[in-house]
């Protein structure tokens, strides 16, 4: 997989290609486990190029830190080249899969015995006209807004696949439980968090690709209709005839074939891309009276208006939906957020100035480093304040005019723009409620308390409340080494791992351990 970097360091132009997001996924999944002086150390050797650290965009930032990643690391290569083929491969299996059922369905339909001609009706209702419905029908759904179009084209679909595999974890887990050890069901969890995470993050370009995947089968399902009407004419001799109950005249039904036949009719006019009107009279069947009557050139005029038809209505559209899939894809991949907490966590580690991950206290005015402008973005949130929010017996524990100046430090920003604020009864939400709109919201917790089930419902209904991309913080607090010491913001790291674990498994890709990683 060949990662072609140009003009990292212009705001915008970084744009981002499938594989290379799955490469980006993989070197974080591979990062995920290893602890945060590592990771400092590994990355600190990483050269990324001035002007791409002093543009400020992420997207950029993180595509310069892939290229370096995957020279350094060839097995994250490997592992995305692996996703990448497999997505590829299922592609392919598909695509043949639509070839050999148009193929098989095609050629039942085209089965002629000599006694009765191929009913044209019955193949044009199928093939055509049918697949030209579901061509409209999917072309209107895309005048709506976005949000309608997506509900409409994959909310059944989305809903009904969300609903399967939320049951199969659930007997899953239900089940594991049974024999699996305590580690071996929090891991599980872990993976299940990581599938909804993934879920929340790609679920847009997953579906869209998901899409042009199908339309693709489906342009292989109308070559391989084509092909066995091809087949069948070139390498013996077929016979078509319409038939109806209805008191239908020829004239009728050749009005209706030279509107159907108006795509083609400029290059292949009456007679060749259609049969003419004495065709179509000529071409008519009575069961009674039977077929020797029949002329075979009427006989056989059908089959290039049949041909056509499906190329038009069938292979046409999906073609167009194909590249419109494709494009969609692009434009998914366009809208990714680098603001989640894998990305977050990522331009944290690539800043210089961040030590707190190795420190207790934050000095303010330290070198910002030539991250300062590209962190500027992540930080826009931190510029418009943020609000911690912790409980009535915490606040009551412990001194909240050190904790704001610890965090104030922390996030080096002046103590104005850190709130503090408790709440009673579990009650999270509403201690937010009030809050202006951009405010970015932090989660004070003591890390010695394990999160039980009450923390996760708190974080939940948090969530409930505020924007699903607003990212939020969960503060853990240390036990003060000494009595002197009012605060600390390090926790022991049995209890940061327990924490981590809390947020693996809550499955929420912007919800962050703001405490050194585990």
């Amino acid at each position: 997989m060949g990662m072609k970097m140009r003009d990292l360091g212009k705001r915008g132009s970084a744009k981002w290609r499938l594989e290379e997001l799955i490469a980006f996924e993989c070197a974080l999944a591979k990062d995920e486990g290893q602890d945060w002086k590592s990771l400092k150390e590994q990355d600190a050797k990483t050269a990324l190029e001035a002007s791409v650290l002093e543009s400020g965009n992420r997207r950029a930032i993180a595509k310069a830190w892939l290229k370096a990643r995957l020279a350094a690391a060839p097995e994250v290569r490997l592992a995305a080249d692996s996703v990448s083929q497999s997505l590829k491969a299922a592609g392919q299996l598909l695509g043949a899969g639509g070839l050999l059922l148009g193929l098989g369905a095609a050629t039942g339909a085209l089965a002629y015995t000599g006694e009765a001609p191929i009913n044209v009706s019955a193949f044009f209702s199928l093939f055509v006209l049918l697949q030209a419905a579901l061509a409209l029908a999917l072309a209107l759904v895309f005048f709506l807004p976005r949000a309608w179009r997506e509900r409409l084209a994959f909310g059944p679909l989305y809903r009904a696949t969300r609903w399967v595999l939320e049951a199969i974890f659930s007997k899953l887990q239900t089940v594991s439980a049974r024999f699996l050890s305590g580690q071996q069901r929090q891991d599980a969890a872990e993976w299940a968090g990581a599938a909804r995470r993934a879920l929340a993050l790609h679920g847009s370009v997953a579906k869209w690709l998901a899409f042009a995947k199908i339309q693709a089968a489906s342009l292989c399902f109308n070559f391989g209709v084509l092909l066995a009407l091809l087949v069948s004419v070139v390498f013996s001799d077929r016979a078509f005839g319409w038939q109806t109950t209805l008191d239908t005249d020829a004239q009728a039904v050749s009005r209706w074939v030279e509107l159907v036949a108006t795509p083609w009719a400029a290059l292949y006019g009456e007679g060749e891309g259609y049969p003419s009107l004495q065709q179509v009279e000529g071409s008519r069947i009575v069961l009674k009276e039977g077929i020797r009557e029949l002329e075979s050139r009427d006989l056989a005029a059908w089959w290039r208006f049949l041909a056509f038809g499906v190329l038009v209505y069938g292979a046409l559209p999906r073609l167009l939906f194909y590249c419109l899939g494709k494009w969609q894809v692009a434009s998914a991949l366009a809208r990714y957020d680098f603001r989640n907490a894998a990305a977050e966590r990522l331009m944290q580690r690539l800043r210089p100035e961040a030590p707190r991950f190795d420190a207790e206290r934050v000095e303010q005015g330290a070198d910002r480093g030539a991250l300062q402008s590209a962190d500027a973005n992540g930080r826009e949130g931190l510029e418009r304040g943020i609000c911690c929010l912790c409980s009535s017996e915490l606040g009551e524990s412990f001194d909240l005019a050190a904790l704001r100046r610890g965090l104030a430090e922390r996030w080096k920003l002046s103590e104005e723009r850190v709130e503090v604020r408790t709440y009673e009864d579990g009650r999270i939400a509403e201690a937010a409620s009030d809050l202006e709109e951009g405010t970015q919201l932090a989660l004070v917790f003591e890390s010695w308390m394990p999160p039980i089930r009450e923390v996760e419902r708190q974080v939940k209904g948090l969530r409930a409340r505020v924007d699903e991309r607003s990212l939020l913080k969960v503060v853990l607090l240390g036990i003060p080494a000494s009595s002197d010491q009012a605060i600390s913001l390090r926790p022991e790291k049995q209890y940061a791992e327990a924490w981590h674990s809390f947020v693996q498994r809550m499955g929420d890709p912007y919800l962050i351990l703001d405490n050194p990683a585990v």
